[in-house]
């Protein structure tokens, strides 16, 4: 199927590079127009309670919409100077006529020292608008330009103002990693083969598939909710296998055509190295199309997305690529750089007399290798899941300074209190029965440990919990705006609305342990009063809880997907099974590494981050959809180069020997390549993305010298014959199939 697929291509080259062109120009004009659909929302699971929990208080209480912090600041001046005030008011002015803002409360409008921070210095001004959050980045933007204040500092913070400031640096970094990898990558492809020509062809292959990616993540935008991520993930995927694939086909080539003619070169070239990356990028695909399992949709969006890439890279590999060969023939040596050996265009003979030490004593190399492996895992077994917060933002970003100064200089202010809903099971709130059931379960949840501060209906009337119905009914009704919004956000005939401040940082194991205390204490239950809670602390558990409950059917989906295309492809039961494990063993490692560095905080002066003492969920099981489909990149090319061997001697040695010899140079290159280009991330100021980065990289690493060196050579030595075989039927299905032909000794007999 392959080889006849190379000399189609071949035949048809003018047209098969027109078309690869059409589609590019056809994708490309459509990427503007989704860039600014994209979000840095999406990380909520929204058939969980704390969703629930979002779209009461928006419906209920008027609590769904943006808000905004402003900090004003002096060096000079105390807060609470006339002058200071004066120009806070001023600054602010604008604001009250615009239609979306629903509250202004400030330290003049309320008289509270909350407003006022510890050293005196400063103040903020809390802004309520009715537009959605994450739906008020405009309106942010023209805040930012009607707020001005001559001799005050000033900082706009929020989760608006936090996804404003992920979004541009996410698209920093990704502009700062190219200019890293790309000349990296270069000098490295120019290395392996020699020649400026044959180097440029990987390159271009990336060039290609990554913007009609782009313009398909546009389109993408357009239709459904999309992660602002996927830019990068896309992007620096989409070049990691682009390089690989073309690097696989393009070194093949070049070995056949020492001995072929060129048409003949690119069809055996597409009939192996073709075959292994149509494999490989299926499994990539089946690896990334897991992400779809998983009810958040950024995580979806970055599994299409990945997935697209990938398919494109692919496509341009089998299409463009093997076309440009065949005009370009014996030129692609020309620009040489330093001439290549023979034994350097077919392997030095360092790898393949490192698999033959290793298969002396395989025990020996597997079970301390094997140890290693998992001791470095170990540490996964602590980590602490939490979701991107504004702690993972620069110190120096605007909306990061906001958050700082109002968490630690701020007495009682908490931006991430848990929110505690409470409904009648009978009539409304506001009926005296349910009002005294209401202030008995607030004073029952103020003596829970762990608890600091509930805030309520209560905080507004002198009386607190014993307030009469009369007195919590004059507030709901009083003559001041301000009064009366604040008191419907706490109090409706529908429900209340509690605000609980735990003792402990919202991320912490102990607000965790808070929250689901409250769900499962009962306090409301027994009054008569059905309780929901949500927020910050809640979202994160509910996050961390769906993701959990679907990977189970996320790896039961991928591992036997890609069980099964192993199969088809290596005509074997037992190399799959092996694949399989090998790759788990170089994503755990990688995952043990994760916690190590960038949760419990080790290297971080080298790597220069700021440790949050949590990981992004949303980091491992991107590592794991991409990663588990990578590595078979480099088996299948290393199991098919063997196959070929084994077809032709029958020795298994010889063949495992020989197969990791002949791809050790070009493995070792690919690898290389994908560390340059994961690794990257190492200038990121997202720690997010930074982890996202050096993770891949240490597990591209892991399977590329460890495994590949050692384990693989190791256990293919144990089982021997068992490695190859396989029942009747599935030779049939193959050969029905076509994808178990080897390439024939007299290639004229192949239709043309």
């Amino acid at each position: 199927m392959f080889l006849r697929w190379g000399y189609f291509v071949a035949r048809h080259r003018i047209a098969v590079i027109l078309v690869s062109l059409l589609l590019l120009a056809v994708m490309v004009p459509l990427i503007p127009s989704g860039l600014d659909r994209l979000s840095a929302e999406g990380w909520e699971d929204l058939n969980s309670e704390s969703a629930s929990v979002a779209e009461r208080l928006a419906r209920d209480f008027g609590q769904g919409g943006a808000v905004v912090w402003i900090v004003f600041s002096s060096d000079t001046l105390t807060a609470t100077d006339p002058a200071f005030q004066a120009e806070v008011q001023q600054a602010i002015a604008p604001l009250a006529s615009r239609p979306e803002i629903t509250s202004i409360l400030s330290y003049a409008t309320t008289g509270s020292d909350a407003f006022i921070s510890r050293d005196g210095h400063k103040t903020y001004v809390l802004l309520t608008s009715s537009v959605p959050q994450g739906q008020a980045g405009d309106d942010l933007t023209a805040y930012r330009a009607l707020v001005h204040a001559p001799t005050l500092d000033v900082a706009f913070g929020g989760w608006d103002a936090a996804y404003q400031s992920f979004t541009t640096l996410a698209q920093a970094d990704l502009r700062r990693q190219e200019i890293i990898s790309l000349p990296i990558t270069l000098v490295v492809l120019v290395l392996v083969f020699g020649s400026l020509v044959a180097a440029g062809l990987p390159l271009l292959v990336g060039l290609l598939s990554i913007p009609a990616a782009l313009g398909g993540i546009a389109v993408m935008a357009h239709l459904t909710d999309t992660s602002v991520y996927v830019l990068n993930i896309a992007t620096i995927l989409g070049l990691a296998v682009s390089i690989d694939y073309s690097l696989f086909l393009v070194s093949r080539f070049r070995e056949e055509l020492a001995r072929r003619e060129v048409v003949d070169a690119v069809a055996v070239a597409l009939a192996t190295a073709g075959k292994a990356v149509f494999f490989s990028g299926l499994i990539v695909t089946i690896g990334l199309i897991g992400m779809v399992f998983f009810p958040m949709f950024a995580l979806r969006s970055l599994g299409i997305g990945g997935a697209l890439v990938v398919a494109l890279a692919v496509y341009y590999a089998l299409t463009f690529l093997p076309a440009l060969l065949v005009l370009i023939g014996p030129r692609i040596d020309r620009l040489r750089v330093r001439r290549l050996s023979a034994a350097a265009r077919e392997g030095s003979g360092f790898w393949g007399r490192l698999a033959t030490m290793v298969m002396r004593r395989p025990v020996a190399f597997l079970l301390p290798v094997l140890a290693g492996l998992i001791l470095v895992g170990l540490p996964f077994l602590s980590v602490n899941f939490g979701t991107p917060g504004m702690d993972m933002l620069p110190r120096d970003d605007e909306s990061r300074v906001a958050y700082d100064q109002l968490t630690q200089e701020f007495a009682g202010t908490d931006v991430a209190p848990i929110e505690v809903l409470l409904y009648p099971h009978a009539g409304q709130m506001t009926d005296p029965a349910n009002l005294a059931a209401l202030g008995e379960a607030v004073a029952a949840l103020a003596r829970m440990p762990g608890v600091a501060r509930v805030e309520s209906i209560f905080d507004l009337v002198p009386g607190g919990t014993n307030a009469s119905p009369e007195e919590l009914a004059a507030v709901l009704q009083s003559t001041d705006p301000a009064v009366a919004g604040r008191a419907r956000g706490f109090l409706t005939p529908a429900g209340a609305r509690l605000r609980v401040d735990p003792a402990a940082d919202p991320g912490s194991p102990e607000a965790k342990r808070l929250v689901r205390q409250l769900r499962s204490a009962g306090v409301a239950e027994e009054r008569g009063l059905t309780m929901l809670v949500g927020g910050a602390t809640a979202v994160n558990i509910d996050m961390v809880d769906g993701i959990i409950a679907r990977i189970p059917y996320v790896l039961a989906f991928i591992v036997i997907a890609t069980y099964v295309v192993l199969c088809l492809l290596l005509g074997s039961f037992f190399l799959p099974l092996k694949a399989i494990l090998m790759a788990a063993l170089s994503i755990t490692a990688s995952f043990g590494a994760l916690v190590w560095i960038f949760q419990e905080g080790h290297l971080s002066g080298l790597l220069r981050f700021e440790p949050t003492g949590y990981i992004v969920p949303m980091v491992p099981v991107v590592m794991f959809c991409i990663l588990f489909g990578l590595s078979m990149d480099y088996e299948v090319l290393m199991l098919t180069r063997m196959h070929e061997e084994y077809q032709q001697h029958g020795d298994n040695t010889r063949a495992v020997g020989v197969g990791l010899e002949r791809t050790g140079r070009v493995i070792t290159s690919a690898a290389l390549i994908m560390i340059t280009v994961f690794g990257a991330g190492i200038v990121d100021r997202l720690v997010l993305l930074k982890s996202l980065g050096v993770g891949m990289a240490l597990a591209v690493f892991i399977d590329a010298t460890i495994v590949r060196a050692l384990l693989v050579p190791a256990t293919m030595r144990i089982m021997g014959w068992v490695n190859w075989w396989a029942p009747h039927w599935l030779r049939r299905l193959q050969q029905r199939l076509g994808v178990t032909e080897a390439v024939p000794r007299a290639l004229e007999e192949v239709p043309r």
